[in-house]
């Protein structure tokens, strides 16, 4: 790798640890000065280099991803006060929160929650281009039987009842290093080839074993969030002791309560499987979302390369309504 990529990919490393550190401390104040900290960058310079990588300037940033978390908790947690839903994300106030959501989306979270977001969706729908596949955390539908323990090999523990092939489970946390790719979830959209990056990372430091975990995090919500911003990271879980060099990046999942679906076809199913999940098993479960990030879970060769088809467990993270 020539020196300037080398560079370029350290800031890259660097700019994706705040971006982590951001969507895990999204309710706290997150001043110029703690974040330029996280990249171990000075705070006077930190703002151009965060604009330079990722195209917004730093409060813009936070705003958006704010507004959009707020913006699927929503519809997510019809039960959740708004005001909860508002200081969960940032907003110190009601009225600070209205505003930024209205100039956002334009109009209010209550109009948001009670209709407003099917209709942007559908104006989102009819605006993607042909052929190009939503992937997002939270979408869902052909799913094929849930695995047991035995056959997936995790080690967690399940609850007694299984709806519509979903299971209820705990799952470990996870210590993983990620290629991240930003834009589109689809083809043409990077996601194929963040995976094939982390194979070829993976690879040269004897990480891609038979019996290897991998994870799939959308960190977006295309219907939201433009196409061009959406963030996907491919991961590989690593021992807590391995020194990650090169261009990948280290974060860790938190485990916990997650419900569990199989999925197996291609890409462009998958969307309508996180679909499924969320709009008809979700809602008779008596369960709501979590706070933690949704993920696709992939143990050991996941890949069949002739029919071109995957399985991996949709997981979504869980509390009690």
């Amino acid at each position: 790798m020539a020196t300037s990529d080398r560079s370029r990919a350290e800031y890259q490393k660097r700019v994706n640890r705040v971006i982590d550190y951001i969507e895990a401390h999204r309710a706290e104040e997150l001043s110029l000065e703690t974040l330029a900290a996280v990249a171990a960058f000075s705070p006077f310079h930190f703002h151009r280099v965060f604009k330079s990588m990722t195209g917004e300037n730093l409060r813009e940033f936070i705003q958006r991803t704010r507004l959009e978390t707020a913006a699927n908790h929503l519809t997510q947690r019809p039960r959740a006060d708004i005001l909860e839903i508002a200081l969960e994300n940032g907003f110190s106030s009601a009225s600070a929160f209205a505003r930024a959501f209205k100039e956002r989306f334009g109009m209010s979270a209550s109009a948001w929650r009670n209709g407003g977001a099917a209709e942007v969706c559908k104006e989102r729908q009819a605006d993607r281009k042909p052929g190009e596949v939503e992937r997002k955390p939270g979408k869902a539908a052909a799913c094929a039987p849930a695995q047991d323990d035995a056959s997936s090999g995790m080690d967690a523990r399940q609850d007694e009842e299984e709806i519509m092939n979903v299971t209820v489970k705990t799952l470990p946390s996870y210590h993983v290093a990620y290629v991240r790719s930003v834009g589109p979830y689809g083809p043409g959209g990077g996601v194929s080839e963040a995976w094939q990056r982390l194979v070829r990372w993976a690879s040269a430091r004897d990480l891609w074993t038979p019996d290897r975990i991998c994870v799939g995090i959308s960190h977006d919500n295309p219907k939201v969030t433009e196409p061009s911003r959406c963030r996907y990271d491919a991961a590989i879980v690593i021992p807590e002791s391995f020194k990650v060099d090169g261009e990948a990046n280290v974060t860790d999942i938190a485990g916990g309560k997650y419900a569990a679906s199989a999925f197996i076809g291609d890409a462009s199913a998958i969307g309508a499987a996180w679909d499924r999940l969320f709009a008809e098993w979700l809602p008779q479960s008596g369960y709501q979302p979590d706070h933690r990030p949704c993920f696709e879970l992939y143990q050991g060769e996941f890949h069949d390369p002739k029919p071109n088809t995957f399985r991996c467990e949709l997981c979504l993270p869980v509390r009690p309504l």
